[in-house]
Order: C-alpha cells, then structure tokens, then sequence
C-alpha cells in the first residue's frame, strides 16, 4: 500500500493527495489501484444496570448529604 504525499514524491497520474492505493504485481506489469476502505464497527453501548437514583441511595447510605445550592444571578456570558 502507497500513500501520495503532498510533494508527489511517486508521479502516478490520476491519483488524489491523501488517498490510499494498493500496488499489484501482475505478469509483468504493476496495477495501481484505490485500497478498500477498512469498515467501521458499531460499538454496542450496555445498558445501564443501575438507575441514578439507586447510586445516590447508596451515597447517602455513605453519609454522603447533599445541600440545595444557593441561586445566584449570573451575569450574561459577553462573548
């Protein structure tokens, strides 16, 4: 496999900077031809075996408290 570089370092005509290509040799000759492209996997999420509520049961069951925040008037974002 061959990659063109920006400098065109190997002159094949028809080809794209950046694109990947698979050099066959065949008889006599060599084939210059576009690589297959690899296939993406789907990663499977799990589904979750706890609610959210259920891992803060088990904090407070720690002694882990919570308190309800103070409202403070934030101002505007200027950006």
């Amino acid at each position: 496999m061959i990659i063109i570089a920006d400098k065109n370092r190997l002159t094949v005509r028809g080809v794209r900077h950046g694109q990947r290509y698979l050099v066959k040799k065949e008889g006599d000759g060599w084939w210059i031809v576009a690589a297959p492209r690899g296939r993406r996997r789907v990663r499977q999420v799990a589904q979750a075996t706890r609610d959210l509520t259920d891992h803060l049961d088990a904090f407070a069951a720690e002694g882990f408290a919570f308190e309800p925040v103070k409202k403070e008037n934030v101002p505007p974002c200027r950006f």
